[in-house]
This record gives C-alpha cells, sequence and structure tokens, in this order.
C-alpha cells in the first residue's frame, strides 16, 4: 500500500484543472449545512421552551438530528461517491453529483449505514473515548463500500469495512490529524480555506480508500 504522503501528492496531481469544481461543490455543502443550522437556531428562539441552554429547544433539536440524517448524511453520502468516481477518472467533479443520493438504493442505505455507523460509535464512546475514535476509524469505509456493493446490507458494509481497515486505522488517523490541524488553522481565515480544504480531503479519502481495497484479501467465512 502507498504511504499518506504518495496518497496525498496523488491527489494534489488529481485536482490540478479541478479546483473550481471542487469549490463549488464545497461551497454547496456549506450552504446546506448553513441553512440548516439556521433553521434550527430560530425554532430554537421563537419556537418551543428553552431546555439546558438559551435558545435551545427540543423541538429545535429534533428538526437538527433529522434534516441531519435525512438530508446531510445522504448529501455526504452521494459526495463520497462523487469523489471516488472522480479519483478514478470516470467523471468530473459536478455540483449536481450531490443530488444524485436521492434514489434507491443509495438514499435509504446512507442513511441505515451512518445511523448504525453513529450509535455503534456512541455506544463504545460510553465506555472510553479512545474505543469510540477507534471504531469510527473501523467503520469509516463502510459509505465506499457501499457505493461499489449497493446490494449490501449497512450492517454488512460495516462489517466489511472493520476487516478491510485491519492494520491501516493509524494510517488513516494520520491523515485526519493533518485534516484537523489545517482545517483549525483555517479558522483563522474565517474558514475559507476549508472550501479548498475540504474538496481536497474528500478525494484524499477515495485515494485512501481505493489503496486499502487493492491491499485488502477477503477471506472466506
Amino acid at each position: 500500500m502507498k504511504t499518506n504522503s504518495a496518497i496525498r501528492q496523488e491527489t494534489l496531481a488529481l485536482m490540478k484543472g479541478n479546483w473550481g469544481s471542487a469549490v463549488g461543490v464545497a461551497m454547496v455543502l456549506y450552504l446546506i449545512m448553513f441553512a440548516i443550522a439556521l433553521v434550527s437556531l430560530l425554532l430554537g428562539m421563537f419556537v418551543g421552551g428553552p431546555i439546558d441552554e438559551p435558545g435551545e429547544t427540543i423541538l429545535g433539536q429534533v428538526f437538527s438530528l433529522l434534516t441531519t440524517f435525512l438530508l446531510v448524511y445522504p448529501i455526504v453520502f452521494a459526495s463520497i461517491k462523487m469523489f471516488l468516481h472522480f479519483v478514478r477518472g470516470e467523471h468530473k467533479l459536478y455540483v449536481g453529483g450531490l443530488f444524485k443520493c436521492f434514489s434507491k438504493p443509495y438514499y435509504g442505505k446512507s442513511i441505515g449505514v451512518y445511523l448504525l455507523m453513529y450509535i455503534f460509535t456512541l455506544l463504545w464512546s460510553l465506555l472510553l473515548i479512545v474505543p469510540g475514535i477507534i471504531k469510527s476509524l473501523a467503520y469509516s469505509l463502510a459509505p465506499f463500500i457501499l457505493v461499489d456493493n449497493p446490494e449490501l446490507s449497512a450492517n454488512q458494509a460495516i462489517n466489511e469495512s472493520m476487516k478491510m481497515m485491519k492494520g491501516h486505522k493509524m494510517d488513516l488517523f494520520l491523515i485526519m490529524l493533518g485534516y484537523m490541524g489545517f482545517a483549525l488553522l483555517s479558522i483563522l481565515a474565517l474558514g475559507i480555506p476549508l472550501l479548498w480544504l475540504v474538496p481536497y480531503y474528500q478525494a484524499v479519502l477515495a485515494k485512501f480508500y481505493e489503496e486499502v481495497k487493492a491491499d485488502y484479501t477477503p477471506t472466506a467465512c
């Protein structure tokens, strides 16, 4: 398997000539999440009663949770699908690709896989933070696996991800650590660099999946 450095360098080469469309994709994602956060805030300010914090209501939290699983995660899944096809050279990046998730079988499968990943990670995190982080890394390839194998159930994709990630969790952790470092620095520039950083790392993760997949030998049950 190639090193993280080689994966990043190859991804940068792929992004040449595609930064404009990549920024457009990131901007649409930003706008969708901003709109959801704004509606949640307005619900918290004007509808229902406060609970733990000023301006926070049960209705606002329910709206945020529902839109996350029913809208945001399917769109994130669609972006994963698009970037995976992009790094394979199958098609270019385009904003419309974000909305390819609202069709069978990907819409239901995307909700299912992120819901199970959330529940399983939460349960492990109740024990300690570190097991939760390790498990989240182990589950991370499940959406990519579903892109390639839509016939699998969400749980089967997660199980397959755990098998594929054996021996690669530290590699992914270092990739994510680098992303978080740059993301924190981007805050100093009002988050504007994230328009380039987010699609770049989406492409990096797609390349990482390709490398892990090529290195993986399925074992018989």
